[in-house]
């Protein structure tokens, strides 16, 4: 019972966190996320020691760097924004090879390049693109939480409830097929009505479907994924910071894998 309080007063108090974030400014929720940002980091560093994988100041230079320049920086209304997104990614990639190539210390050069792209794709530049949600309809960034909070709540009630099959046993055993597709079929009918509540967001019923099919399905294989790491550390959560729901990244799994397809459905298929 005491657990249980716990893990819903705290799950209160995030949301708490992330809506007030989204119904304020811009400047507010580009220095909600960017903390949010730098605590995921902390937690993919402790993870990462695990293995004796120690990333170096430099690391978190560029990741700041990084969220800046796509968070802050209106890249997406540059119309060469696709020639800089792809080549920015490429100096990246050759700064950590050069990185790990004049530090003597380093005694693992692949496992460095590796582990400092990895952090920068999933974890730096996803929670960057939250902040290109302001210059969108009003509601969408809300409805898409929403949606990633239904889907989760009812995957996890009626997995509990009814879950017999894994759904993937070797990385998560205790998701379960029923609980998944349950919720995503509730959650994908439920966003028919958004339609209703967000009225300023230019999507209709259809729309509001599409994009709820994308979260559940994307949003998945983001926890399927982080469950793949975190097995393959042998830790049950990324951290600690959230008594009963764990860390920063457990909590923001489905999310940071879902946003870059939920920006390209919103930027070029309807908006």
């Amino acid at each position: 019972m005491k657990v249980l309080l716990t893990r819903t007063l705290t799950g209160i108090l995030f949301i708490g966190i992330i809506v007030l974030a989204i119904v304020s400014n811009a400047w507010v929720l580009f220095n909600v996320f960017l903390i949010f940002c730098c605590i995921g980091l902390y937690e993919y560093k402790s993870l990462l020691s695990k293995k004796d994988i120690r990333l170096d100041i430099s690391f978190y230079i560029i990741s700041l760097i990084v969220y800046f320049a796509i968070g802050y920086i209106e890249l997406w209304k540059n119309p060469y924004y696709k020639i800089i997104f792809p080549f920015g990614l490429s100096i990246l990639f050759l700064f950590f090879l050069l990185m790990a190539l004049f530090n003597p210390k380093q005694t693992s050069p692949l496992s460095y390049i590796a582990a400092s792209f990895a952090g920068i794709i999933t974890i730096v530049i996803p929670f960057s693109f939250i902040n290109h949600f302001h210059r969108m309809p009003e509601g969408l960034l809300l409805a898409v939480f929403i949606l990633i909070w239904i889907y989760d709540t009812l995957a996890y009630c009626v997995g509990s409830l009814i879950g017999k099959h894994p759904l993937f046993q070797r990385i998560s055993p205790k998701k379960t097929w029923e609980g998944t597709l349950v919720a995503a079929l509730l959650t994908i009918v439920l966003s028919y009505f958004f339609v209703y509540f967000f009225q300023k967001s230019n999507l209709n019923s259809w729309q509001w479907m599409g994009l709820a099919a994308i979260i559940v399905t994307t949003g998945t294989l983001g926890d399927l994924i982080e469950s793949m790491f975190k097995r393959s550390l042998d830790v049950k959560d990324s951290g600690s910071i959230m008594p009963g729901h764990g860390g920063i990244l457990d909590r923001f799994d489905s999310m940071l894998f879902a946003l870059p397809f939920i920006l390209l459905y919103l930027n070029i298929i309807i908006l």
